[in-house]
């Protein structure tokens, strides 16, 4: 009776030392591709270059598209934003650098194929996104290939960031454009009511008594939509913690950026409508007022970021005294 037992002993033995074997294997597999520091390094470096020079015409026409629409001016910021972070970082990032160079040159190798796959799409805008969207995954796998993954997790927001460095494909960016355009629209029409004014709307266009404006892609507020989501995410990467609270502050950033463009719409309204039409047409009010407007944004998502803090220490301890209530 006891033979089947010592036979299932013997196989749970086997079966032990197999998996240990493979441990073993897979560790010295690993450790054939640790490289010294030195060594790693100079392929680094050589590696990065190399990507820079490859990418050097995708990443000039990203510079000329940030410069020539206003839509697109906050991609220039996304690497001086990503490289503050890290450089922040920097003492952790070299402390616990435990490089495996294997999984970063997977992924450099991964982004090399989807630069090469990029050669079929047909429209110059769609192709550099796609190419920049390489571009970003090959710099994905240099940080892995130097600083390896512990350090890529430890600044897994910092080198997320660097998504907003991709340039939208048109598609999206116009569905964008026109949700704003058409809410910002809305709010207009509602603002007008609340105070009172008389005015006939047709679509994006508002009729007063002395003027008609038109709401265009350019008053859609796009470019501090876009300021905005960065913001509230740096904000909840610095103050808060939980998932819950960091969703709600980005989710603020829609109604926000309506509202901030709808009370720029209708002040430069009235003073067109009632004081001089060149408040609208050509003044330093028209070019530069969004900025304060957006200063205002900005106080404004800090509180409710300080506002949530608050919530988020309060359900702690609050679920903190309940556990030891029950303890």
């Amino acid at each position: 009776m006891r033979a089947p037992h010592f036979q299932h002993n013997k196989m749970g033995s086997r079966d032990k030392a197999a998996s240990l074997a493979a441990h073993r294997d897979a560790g010295a597999f690993l450790r054939a591709w640790s490289w010294p520091s030195s060594r790693l390094d100079f392929i680094t470096l050589l590696l990065a270059l190399s990507v820079g020079a490859w990418f050097w015409a995708p990443l000039m026409h990203l510079i000329a598209l940030a410069s020539e629409q206003e839509h697109f001016t906050h991609l220039l910021l996304v690497p001086i934003l990503t490289s503050y972070l890290l450089f922040s970082n920097r003492a952790t990032i070299l402390s616990s650098r435990k490089t495996n160079p294997l999984i970063g040159l997977l992924v450099i190798v991964s982004g090399a194929v989807c630069y090469l796959l990029a050669d079929g799409v047909a429209w110059r805008q769609d192709r550099l996104t796609a190419d920049i969207s390489a571009f970003i995954v090959m710099c994905w796998g240099l940080f892995l290939l130097a600083f390896g993954s512990e350090s890529f997790r430890d600044n897994l927001f910092a080198l997320a960031i660097l998504l907003f460095m991709i340039p939208l494909p048109p598609v999206l960016l116009d569905s964008i454009i026109v949700f704003l355009q058409r809410s910002s629209a809305d709010t207009v029409d509602v603002l007008f009511s609340i105070l009172d004014i008389q005015v006939l709307r047709d679509g994006f266009t508002f009729e007063l008594s002395h003027f008609i404006i038109f709401i265009e892609e350019e008053c859609s507020g796009i470019r501090s939509f876009f300021a905005l989501i960065i913001t509230s995410l740096l904000a909840s990467h610095w103050f808060l913690v939980s998932w819950w609270t960091k969703a709600a502050l980005v989710a603020v950033v829609v109604p926000l950026a309506i509202l901030k463009n709808a009370f720029r719409i209708v002040g430069l309204t009235l003073l067109a409508n009632y004081v001089d039409p060149a408040f609208l047409l050509d003044s330093a009010l028209h070019r530069y007022g969004g900025i304060p407007l957006f200063a205002l944004s900005c106080t404004m998502l800090v509180c409710i970021a300080w506002l949530l803090y608050k919530l988020e220490r309060r359900f702690k301890s609050a679920s903190h005294d309940a556990f030891r209530a029950q303890a």
